[in-house]
């Protein structure tokens, strides 16, 4: 559908020290997928002071028309200021949609929003599609549920989008963006950032793997996680990983975790041992080149995204994949 120039949804650009988050590229992608069919136009909103630069990188990057929020009290994240500038635009360029990332911001900041706005909120959003009308879909109970919420009729809605849930892709067009700066000025927020402390650098960058051999809580036990280890040993360029769960669990240090609140990874070959497939997971290794899950439970959401599925008792499968490789590897003589 052609987008309608009268109608118009808003992204929410997240930046950072003077960086824009690439989750923003995604959410911006899922916009552009909702307003192909709904027809309505995207915009790019960035606050800060100053923001042009992240404006103008933001056009030379997608092509969208921005708007840039000036304020004095924006020059960090603040939830209370995001929510006033966001009210005072809304005011004059009423959107159909609010677009955010599902992060620690837009967490933050999108609830307050809808109700400033009277808006429907939606938190955690996977996937989009239109069935006679606009239907949202997220996941439950560690994704063994998909969830559908259709946004109210004839108000807008505050939607947080899952990082990873779109790719974030060039969009090529002949048109450029162009950049609309406004300068605002709303009442002192009552909390102020102080400052900001950055987790100490990990000492394992699981990035660096080609394969990766992830655990979860079903493998157990934690001595079971030898055999995981051995079985990554009969590969180069790899290493062990794990589910959130397991690591809080204190099995495996937070910095071996995959995921959305742990590293996002590629590897060539994904291993995932005893892993349910929760949303919170999958969105940390999704683009690995190979995905191949093992576990005792058929129904396991983990066999949606895999390529190859294997339903089977860890502690007898894995000593058996392992002493097939070493009998390959003995006779190809590698």
């Amino acid at each position: 559908m052609t987008p309608d120039r009268d109608r118009c949804m808003w992204v929410v650009a997240e930046h950072a020290e003077g960086r824009l988050q690439p989750v923003t590229y995604e959410v911006l992608a899922f916009a552009h997928r909702v307003g192909s069919v709904v027809g309505c136009r995207v915009l790019v909103v960035v606050i800060g002071d100053p923001v042009r630069a992240l404006a103008e990188e933001i056009v030379r990057e997608t092509g969208c028309d921005v708007m840039g929020l000036e304020s004095p009290g924006a020059c960090t994240y603040n939830a209370e200021t995001y929510r006033g500038l966001l009210t005072r635009l809304y005011e004059s360029r009423p959107p159909e949609y609010i677009f955010l990332a599902h992060t620690s911001t837009g967490l933050d900041v999108a609830p307050s929003l809808a109700v400033d706005l009277g808006a429907s909120c939606i938190t955690g959003v996977s996937d989009f599609k239109y069935e006679e009308g606009p239907v949202f879909t997220r996941q439950l109970c560690n994704g063994k549920i998909l969830e559908d919420v259709r946004p109210l009729t004839g108000r807008p809605a505050v939607v947080t989008i899952l990082p990873g849930a779109e790719d974030a892709r060039s969009r090529e067009t002949t048109t450029p963006g162009s950049v609309e700066l406004y300068a605002m000025e709303i009442s002192p927020a009552r909390a102020r950032t102080v400052s900001y402390t950055e987790p100490p650098p990990s000492s394992v960058d699981l990035r660096d793997a080609e394969v990766i051999v992830a655990a979860g809580r079903g493998i157990g036990a934690p001595e079971h996680l030898e055999m995981l280890r051995e079985l990554a040993a009969r590969f180069k360029r790899s290493t062990v990983a794990a589910s959130r769960p397991l690591c809080d669990l204190g099995w495996l240090p937070l910095e071996y975790q995959v995921g959305m609140t742990g590293q996002t990874v590629s590897p060539r070959l994904y291993i995932a041992c005893g892993i349910s497939g929760a949303v919170q997971h999958t969105m940390g290794m999704k683009k690995a080149g190979l995905i191949v899950a093992i576990n005792s439970d058929k129904n396991a959401l983990f066999f949606q995204v895999a390529h190859y599925c294997v339903i089977a008792d860890l502690r007898t499968f894995i000593p058996a994949l392992i002493e097939k490789i070493r009998e390959y590897l003995k006779t190809s003589g590698r």
